[in-house]
């Protein structure tokens, strides 16, 4: 058994973080909870952790950021992606707690606390992200040190194994009873938008938005003759948390009567895959996962290469690639399905964040296509 320690002193209790046998660190653990279990991620932004942590689509996951400073801006009200925190914790190699930025208004130890998440700090996140890179992601624990202590190395391990993966565990459940829907009044002057949240983050809202969309909400609950009644003019299908095969089974039969009826259509992050599902493509688990604000993506039908913002753990199988869909993006990181296009539909996706919020702004053009889809598809 090995087990990493780094030197570093903070306030906070003693823990530790259990990958499996092999791999134990030693760090800092900052909770209200004697142990946490959860999927390990890890993300490679350099800013914009406030984002990232509230983004829904990290329920039920620690993420694990190689940045080494986290907190150094503290917290504000505007750098929310949702109404709070969904990770279950994250992982950094040091908090900081005296934050400088004219904007913060709120510790960054205290707010994670106040939302009942957790952190484990003062390790080597780089060293935690090879074993990660190498040997892929899986539920881990993290517990203060007199857990450890008390339940011992073998009864930790039983915990872990026995706690449900992300292909077993129905996020999207519970993301979606805590959801609070909003609908828009019909409106002439302004396009009108079905907007199906499976997580969805607020600044792809926002894109719309500001690009003269009213938003008509549907949680994964939604009928689709209750959409189809309102003639809306395009439908959205957001980002979200959680196994997409899982989330498609639950809305396959409305998703299909829906796409049926041809309303120009635009999917990102987990959209992306249940639209994908539904032209029969396949998804699949990735080994490590996309997560960052740095992922170089290639543009097809433009020649051109975009520096994309990304959040997945699965991917759009290229295997067996349907006929009647076009790849139109493509990962340079590892060849991977990033984008497609319906041969048949007014209907196109992204794998990736156009919204960004954190990183690079390369690929908002993608809400003005979806836009001139609309206004193409009405004439």
């Amino acid at each position: 058994m090995t087990v990493l320690d780094n030197k570093n002193n903070n306030n906070y209790q003693n823990g530790y973080l259990i990958y499996n046998k092999d791999f134990i660190f030693k760090g800092k653990f900052l909770s209200n909870d004697s142990f946490r279990i959860a999927e390990i991620c890890f993300n490679t932004s350099m800013t914009g952790y406030q984002e990232i942590l509230t983004d829904p689509s990290y329920k039920s996951q620690f993420i694990n950021f190689t940045f080494p400073l986290i907190g150094i801006v503290g917290c504000n009200k505007e750098d929310y992606e949702s109404w709070k925190i969904h990770a279950s914790g994250m992982i950094s190699n040091e908090i900081l707690n005296l934050s400088s930025n004219w904007r913060s208004k709120e510790n960054f130890s205290k707010w994670l606390l106040d939302q009942n998440s957790c952190a484990f700090y003062d390790l080597d996140t780089r060293s935690l992200t090879k074993v990660v890179r190498e040997y892929g992601p899986k539920n881990i624990m993290i517990c203060s040190e007199s857990f450890y202590d008390e339940k011992g190395i073998d009864e930790i391990l039983d915990l872990i194994d026995n706690s449900l993966t992300l292909e077993k565990n129905d996020v999207i459940k519970e993301f979606t009873n805590e959801l609070t829907l909003t609908k828009a009044n019909k409106n002439e002057n302004r396009i009108s938008i079905g907007f199906l949240n499976f997580g969805a983050k607020d600044n792809i809202k926002n894109n719309l938005i500001n690009r003269n969309c009213d938003l008509f909400e549907f949680d994964m609950n939604f009928k689709a003759d209750e959409i189809i009644a309102l003639e809306l003019d395009g439908i959205f299908l957001s980002n979200g948390p959680g196994d997409p095969r899982k989330v498609y089974q639950n809305i396959e039969t409305e998703l299909k009567k829906l796409l049926n009826k041809k309303i120009p259509t635009f999917g990102i992050c987990l959209g992306h895959q249940i639209l994908s599902l539904a032209f029969d493509a396949d998804t699949k688990r990735m080994n490590r996962g996309h997560r960052g604000g740095n992922h170089p993506v290639k543009n097809i039908r433009k020649n051109i290469v975009e520096i994309t913002s990304q959040n997945h753990g699965f991917v759009v199988a290229k295997e067996n690639f349907p006929e009647n869909l076009e790849i139109t993006h493509v990962s340079l990181f590892d060849g991977t399905v990033d984008g497609m296009k319906s041969k048949s539909h007014p209907l196109f996706s992204v794998q990736y964040h156009p919204e960004s919020s954190p990183g690079p702004h390369d690929s908002r053009y993608l809400f003005d296509e979806f836009i001139e889809l609309i206004k193409s598809n009405a004439s």
